[in-house]
């Protein structure tokens, strides 16, 4: 029997938030289908979800957002703990349209799979701790809970979900894939070479090879170069230290490397860069991957 579930006695119209703790499953109450956003954190142990009829498990540090119409059931394998977090369809709409991103919206609503990611270590503390603090919010406040509510969901949705829409083949990618990638948006990576990468993701390098270059159409090498010229970029535009300190900031050994690298990218050197200096032309290279 499909259990249908609305927001709407569901979500409090004023906190416009409904969170669960669970350290069960029952398999009473699916599989059901609803027309709010949910988000699904595995804090510990494994679970089943079968979502539209392709089942997936997810181990602790599984982010999943559940869609308005997902058909889901889930089935505990062992102990599983989670956190869920629901809201209504309207707000997150509304957010999109705030951040003018309406096609990153759309993105997330196609396809018969839901975005799921595999959270690092850290990043799983952090995200189960700030879905903890819900629980200190004033009961009495119920506007303090929705601010507080839409703060989170913003973050979840900028910092996790909206990166695994990037390519088009992000959210197939294996979960190594994600953790190295979310390794790699770390500055104290930058300056890694393929021999850190193959220590990291316990892959050989032709398997990394061939791994970057069908999901993000690039090679592990001009992945790294893409992350430390954006990075190296944002320094030069929001920061006041010199374009050396800039460059070794951004993982290069080498200064003229790092100019010839930053002039073939965005077609003026890094002082005309900071300047606001536009190039004559459109740089030559154009690469398939943006970090």
């Amino acid at each position: 029997m499909l259990h249908r579930i609305n927001a709407e006695g569901t979500i409090d119209p004023d906190s416009e938030m409904h969170y669960r703790f669970h350290h069960k499953i029952d398999p009473a109450i699916y599989p059901q289908v609803h027309d709010f956003y949910e988000l699904t954190l595995v804090t510990s142990g494994c679970m089943c979800i079968t979502v539209n009829g392709q089942p997936q498990e997810l181990s602790a540090g599984t982010l999943m957002l559940i869609r308005p119409g997902d058909v889901h059931a889930r089935q505990a394998m062992g102990e599983c703990h989670h956190i869920n977090v629901a809201f209504p369809a309207r707000v997150v709409t509304g957010m999109f349209q705030y951040l003018e991103e309406p096609g990153m919206l759309a993105r997330i609503l196609e396809g018969d799979r839901p975005p799921t990611l595999l959270l690092t270590a850290g990043n799983r503390l952090l995200l189960q701790t700030q879905l903890e603090t819900l629980n200190l919010l004033p009961v009495s406040q119920p506007r303090a809970v929705c601010t507080a509510l839409r703060r989170l969901m913003l973050d979840v949705m900028l910092e996790y979900i909206l990166p695994t829409l990037s390519g088009p083949q992000a959210m197939a990618c294996p979960d190594w894939f994600r953790l190295l990638l979310e390794q790699l948006d770390s500055p104290e990576c930058f300056s890694w070479n393929l021999s850190d990468l193959e220590r990291f993701s316990g892959r050989t390098r032709e398997h990394l090879c061939r791994s970057f270059q069908k999901y993000l159409g690039v090679s592990p090498i001009a992945c790294l170069s893409a992350k430390r010229l954006n990075y190296a970029a944002n320094l030069l535009l929001h920061s006041d230290q010199k374009v050396i300190d800039v460059a070794y900031a951004a993982g290069f050994q080498s200064l003229s490397r790092f100019y010839h690298l930053f002039k073939r990218e965005f077609g003026v050197s890094p002082m005309q860069y900071r300047r606001g200096e536009k190039p004559v032309q459109p740089a030559s290279n154009s690469r398939k991957y943006r970090p």
